[in-house]
């Protein structure tokens, strides 16, 4: 590790100097130094250097994923609240959902989505999280990632699915933040539960990887767990009209207990038979998405 001396030296690089190509140097410097050094870590925070770091986030390419690196290191791990604290207090969310809007670059996304995935895990910055940076990790990272297109529906087996999906690194970063995201108690569900597309293109991926025998990824955990904990308390917490859209009957389809699936073209097309436990199944309508596949 290095001396004090030596990390203010750095310090002031990052403050004072307006040579970019120097500022670089010193983020990565620090990006080293904080690598899996949790006393480091403390020190870079105490040194002031982590609001300098979010700063850096909109300056060029370079400096950003030097500053980005560094960010990840600093708020990675159980006892490095307090630098995730920092991040916020800095409006790290802010600028980080700003680059997620507007990178082309794999690696700004990689990072940014692992700085994220570090900073879910602090339960006070779940709810600040969801309410600035879910929609645009929904719409930039999980749904096109996913394979998932809004006119595709679901199909009921995998014989539909697309091998468009891409395990990516920065996949399994978006999906691991929404995972912590999904155990943010009722406020945190409902926003994930509304928000679109997020449900249609989580149970894509899952369906996907069955499809292909391809379920021993993180991704396909993070997608899982996140469908889990958004089914949690399901029926007490969401109106009923949401399962089968507004303008169903649902006050005549028998909501107490029961349980509730789509139905498959060929049931379409068939009489209802028999007795017992398939004649207390409410079918889906066909055309039930997002929330409502919570159901199935």
């Amino acid at each position: 590790t290095s001396s004090d001396p030596e990390l203010q030296d750095i310090i002031n690089i990052l403050t004072g100097s307006s040579n970019l190509s120097l500022v670089n140097t010193a983020a990565g410097a620090l990006q080293h130094l904080s690598y899996g050094d949790d006393l480091m870590k403390n020190k870079i925070r105490e040194a002031g250097a982590i609001p300098v770091l979010v700063h850096m986030l909109s300056l060029d390419d370079l400096v950003c994923i030097s500053s980005l690196g560094a960010l990840r290191n600093l708020s990675f791990g159980k006892n490095n609240h307090l630098n995730r604290i920092a991040i916020q207090d800095a409006h790290g969310i802010t600028l980080l959902v700003q680059l997620l809007n507007t990178t082309e670059s794999f690696e700004i996304q990689e990072l940014v989505t692992g700085v994220f995935w570090n900073l879910s895990s602090s339960d006070t910055l779940k709810l600040p999280i969801l309410k600035q940076a879910l929609e645009p990790l929904v719409k930039n990272i999980i749904i096109p990632l996913s394979g998932w297109r809004e006119t595709q529906g679901l199909p009921f087996d995998q014989t539909g699915y697309n091998s468009n999906i891409s395990w990516t690194t920065v996949f399994r970063n978006a999906t691991g933040c929404l995972k912590n995201l999904s155990s943010a108690g009722l406020e945190g569900r409902t926003l994930l539960r509304l928000c679109h597309g997020l449900v249609d293109s989580l149970l894509w991926t899952v369906r996907s990887a069955q499809g292909k025998n391809d379920v021993d990824n993180k991704a396909v955990e993070n997608a899982v767990c996140i469908l889990r904990n958004l089914s949690y308390r399901l029926e007490a917490e969401v109106a009923p009209e949401v399962k089968y859209g507004a303008g169903e009957d649902w006050r005549s389809r028998g909501l107490g207990g029961g349980q509730f699936r789509r139905r498959t073209p060929e049931e379409g097309k068939k009489k209802k038979k028999g007795k017992g436990r398939e004649a207390n199944v409410t079918p889906l309508p066909d055309h039930t998405s997002g929330v409502g596949l919570l159901w199935q």
